[in-house]
């Protein structure tokens, strides 16, 4: 049982470290894409950015454009944002490191609380 626990550990903190870097390697995608200041005119600006090359192999690029068309229409209705993200485009890589980083911490905490039960458990009580 304890191997469960910690196989699972490993297999949701993987799943959990992916995503992270997922979501850092695209916040940098956007930052390379459009520099430190973003453009007034977000979604028509984000409308015209290639797909990414590492991305189209993995995804069919007509489901990225929709992907990307639904991001445009949800930006263009929250453009009075753009100067606070551009503000927080410097700091937002080590945010998401430091979300996972407590991310990681409360699943190894629920890891070693299961191992430490699973033992309690299986004690066999004295005579």
């Amino acid at each position: 049982m304890k191997t469960i626990i910690w196989s699972l550990f490993i297999l949701i903190l993987a799943t959990w470290t992916g995503m992270t870097l997922l979501t850092v390697y695209l916040v940098d995608w956007i930052v390379q894409s459009f520099g430190s200041t973003l453009p007034t005119d977000l979604g028509v600006a984000l409308d015209t950015i290639p797909v990414p090359p590492w991305l189209a192999i993995w995804i069919d690029p007509a489901w990225i454009q929709s992907i990307q068309a639904g991001l445009v229409g949800l930006i263009e209705g929250i453009t009075q944002t753009v100067p606070f993200f551009a503000s927080a485009i410097s700091w937002l890589s080590p945010l998401i490191w430091a979300i996972w980083g407590l991310g990681a911490l409360v699943l190894f905490i629920f890891a070693i609380a299961g191992h430490w039960l699973v033992g309690s458990f299986s004690k066999t009580p004295q005579p």
